[in-house]
């Protein structure tokens, strides 16, 4: 049975009863008041539905088999008779029924009780009366009062689908997100992760639905001069911050001059043209090589010659199978989950800062595959999950063009989740204006998951979410793996458990028997939505 309205029905029930107890033909004086109780008892329970409270919606699924087709109708009215509800008429796979109502597999308790693969039984306290249960969305997790908590990210009420995480390490952030990804997935969203630490094995899904790319190896260069921005004047800006980044000069005026005119120079015949190939690092030691040349004034053939020998490191160098040559990963996006591994860049402050940079200009790659995928007809929603979010926040021209492109995901139908340990380095450094870089992401999430935080961080906090209750920011520094504060785009505020399934544990599992076991899963998934 489905409900497609809850409250709405409920509401029509209500005014019945209400009318029915005010009409009543029973004049007596217990008459009189038992309609006046019962005329009471309907206004607080309609007064309490429009607050949003007590408000379920519930599948029931009743078992009716029979031998023949005719004993089967038989039963089926029987059961319409007995139950007072109106039932619709179902057929389930025949593998599915055993799983449903197996009394084995409802004995174990682990959270959310996973009936059958892809199919998920949500069980929900009556007495919860803090969040309405929807069944549209993903579910994740359970509240205080064990009630289910569903999430739809991609919600047109919401100002933004994108979504804050915020964790310690060992907090259980990224296997959270990771659940939340999925379960995504088998609602038809495409997927894209970038996996810091190399961890995010999905190769059980199939070649056809998974690609995964190692960033950091000669096989897989990406050209920090690519064009991600829609206007010159903003690109050659950008690909100046990456070059500071890089280490390739020190944001002096004359470098900055030199840099500006050989960027306009390379990025001029091209602009404009969808099919044409970006400039690379080698294109531009060569340009300031020959600018050298013929050069009468000293201090700019000093500063040439001090660029062009620290692009020589990438042009020749130990760094030039990364980054002296076009970009070789694929960013067309064909594939329902696409993985890029980047834990073999190099840590933030390893010679310079070319973590961040290859960051940037891999996020700044992926937003153009979404906008290529957009403009060839491709409609389907998208997650874009970033970690390590405060690392791009640290240069203010990436930050800026990072931040307008989390604003404007919407309109591109795409939800960024973007995860970090903490907010001092979620936030990054402050501007010339006092404020920090990543302040426009924090205020333009519709959703925030805070888990486990250190006690420092506790003031921040605080004045970063105002709203927060005191007693649950003090609670943060001893909150348990797996259980966050979610605030939501409708104000609502719980304190959620998300425990994992049978099936988040055995496909997100890093042990061997179980990378076995979940290829197993999807080929039976796959064959039981074939038959």
């Amino acid at each position: 049975m489905r409900l497609g309205d809850p409250q709405r029905e409920t509401m029509r029930i209500l005014r019945q009863k209400a009318a029915a107890a005010q009409f009543s033909g029973n004049r007596s004086m217990d008459g009189v008041q038992d309609a006046q109780e019962a005329g009471q008892g309907v206004m607080a329970v309609r007064e309490a539905v429009s607050r949003g409270e007590a408000m379920h919606t519930a599948n029931l699924y009743v078992l009716v088999d029979a031998p023949d087709e005719a004993t089967l109708n038989g039963r089926v009215e029987i059961v319409r008779g007995a139950v007072p509800l109106e039932m619709e008429r179902v057929y389930a796979p025949g593998r599915v029924l055993p799983d449903i109502f197996s009394a084995e597999t409802l004995s174990e308790t682990d959270g959310t009780m996973m009936t059958t693969i892809g199919a998920a039984m949500l069980a929900g306290s009556a007495m919860s009366y803090r969040r309405r249960t929807t069944t549209k969305g993903i579910l994740l997790g359970i509240d205080r009062n064990q009630a289910p908590v569903i999430l739809d990210i991609f919600d047109d009420r919401n100002p933004s689908y994108n979504t804050v995480i915020l964790g310690q390490t060992g907090s259980g952030k990224t296997f959270t997100t990771l659940v939340l990804l999925l379960r995504h997935l088998l609602m038809g969203m495409r997927l894209v992760i970038i996996d810091p630490q190399g961890n995010v094995d999905l190769e059980f899904l199939g070649e056809d639905v998974y690609q995964r790319s190692i960033l950091g190896t000669s096989d897989a260069s990406v050209n920090v001069l690519d064009i991600i921005n829609t206007e010159i004047g903003s690109q050659v800006e950008m690909a100046i911050s990456m070059l500071r980044m890089l280490g390739v000069h020190r944001d002096e005026p004359v470098e900055r001059a030199l840099l500006d005119e050989a960027l306009m120079a390379l990025y001029q015949p091209i602009w404009g043209q969808d099919d044409a190939t970006s400039p690379t690092l080698t294109d531009l030691y060569h340009y300031i090589k020959n600018r050298i040349e013929g050069e009468s004034l000293a201090n700019v053939r000093e500063s040439a010659g001090m660029l062009a020998l620290s692009l020589s490191n990438y042009v020749n160098g130990s760094r030039a199978a990364l980054f002296g040559r076009p970009t070789s990963v694929d960013f067309r996006l064909d594939h329902a989950v696409n993985v890029f591994d980047v834990s073999r860049l190099p840590q933030q402050g390893m010679g310079g800062n070319l973590r961040s940079a290859l960051l940037s200009i891999l996020v700044g790659n992926i937003n153009q595959g979404i906008r290529r995928r957009r403009r060839d007809g491709d409609r389907a929603p998208i997650l874009f999950f970033v970690d390590e979010m405060g690392i791009l926040m640290r240069d203010a021209v990436i930050a800026e063009y990072i931040s307008a492109e989390y604003k404007t995901a919407r309109a591109r139908l795409v939800g960024m989740v973007v995860a970090d340990q903490d907010l001092h380095s979620l936030l990054g450094p402050v501007d010339e204006k006092g404020l920090h870089h990543g302040i426009p992401i924090l205020a333009n999430a519709a959703n925030t998951l805070i888990f486990n935080q250190k006690d420092s961080e506790r003031p921040r906090i605080l004045e970063h979410f105002p709203t927060l209750p005191t007693a649950l920011v003090e609670a943060l520094p001893v909150l348990p793996r797996g259980t966050c504060i979610a605030k939501f785009a409708d104000d609502d505020l719980l304190v959620v458990n998300v425990t994992p399934s049978r099936l988040d544990r055995v496909i997100l599992s890093s042990r061997l028997q179980d990378r076995a076991l979940a290829r197993q899963i999807v080929q039976r998934m796959t064959e039981e939505i074939t038959q």
